[in-house]
């Protein structure tokens, strides 16, 4: 396979017209010459593929006649934003259609994926929420839901994420229940669950709740050795957490979380929140 170095004027009209060359790959630093289609995926790059740019793509990208890209548009975006040439490869007669099919077999971007690739464009809220997720207090999927004050509905969490409008709703509290959580597992040796760390952020919102409490009572009863065996629904952690933290507390103690459970299995907490914490619909059965 040939490589030709272009890096001057007319040279996407000189490679086309030099295509009696099969496989032939070009190299050029002059990357305003190519053209993205309306069906192209969104740019989004990760930290990976802004160092594959500076070491250098093993695959180059692939255009048509009218220098339009048919595949490689993540790589041509890295290369530019780390002002590295590009190499291609010209294959006459593609069109979207081509774009299309390539774009259905590559590999769908994780949750982590979009956060890194705003937090790479220098947004502020996804750098700090990347952080904390690089901190690996719990799953990419809990840490969001956290930082919207969210312990269901990870959908709406996902989707600010993914379109590029995410925002903490209170960024001190989110790093003070991540450093709770982190310390709850330390001591009470229990691994990492996303049904417990999302019951305790419940709790964790609840007015006048008592984090050390909840740790101690946690091992007094034995529920840690529950949580390292079991996998529970939400809803039933929920339940567990709020009798453990009850436990022993009269019932017309001012520390006692009140609940009940909904005809579909909810549980549903009765004390006041929070002042900071948003207000949710009831929580779901799962």
């Amino acid at each position: 396979m040939q490589t030709k170095n272009r890096v001057f004027g007319n040279e996407a009209r000189a490679a086309v017209s030099d295509q009696q060359g099969i496989n032939i790959v070009y190299k050029t630093d002059n990357l305003d010459m190519f053209q993205l289609s309306k069906f192209n995926r969104n740019v989004f790059l990760r930290k990976e593929m802004l160092e594959q740019a500076r070491e250098g793509f093993i695959s180059p990208i692939i255009v048509n006649e009218n220098m339009v890209v048919i595949d490689g548009q993540h790589r041509l975006e890295a290369s530019k934003k780390e002002g590295v040439p590009v190499e291609y490869i010209i294959k006459p007669g593609l069109d979207e259609n081509d774009i299309v099919r390539m774009n259905t077999v590559q590999k769908p971007w994780s949750l982590q994926n979009y956060i890194e690739s705003y937090a790479n464009q220098g947004n502020e809220e996804y750098i700090k929420l990347i952080n904390l997720v690089n901190e690996r207090y719990t799953n990419v999927t809990v840490t969001a839901n956290v930082a919207v004050d969210k312990t269901f509905d990870s959908e709406l969490a996902k989707k600010k994420i993914k379109n590029g409008e995410f925002e903490f709703y209170n960024f001190d509290k989110a790093v003070e229940f991540l450093h709770y959580y982190k310390r709850f597992r330390e001591e009470t040796k229990t691994p990492k669950r996303s049904t417990v760390t999302t019951a305790l952020y419940e709790l964790f919102r609840v007015k006048g709740f008592n984090k050390q409490r909840m740790i101690e009572k946690v091992i007094a009863t034995g529920l840690d050795e529950e949580i390292k065996v079991k996998t529970f629904k939400f809803s039933d952690i929920l339940k567990s957490l709020i009798d453990t933290y009850n436990h022993k507390l009269r019932t017309n103690s001012p520390d006692i979380i009140e609940y009940y459970i909904t005809s579909y299995g909810a549980v549903v907490i009765k004390n006041e929140k929070q002042p900071w914490a948003s207000k949710q619909v009831t929580s779901d059965t799962n």
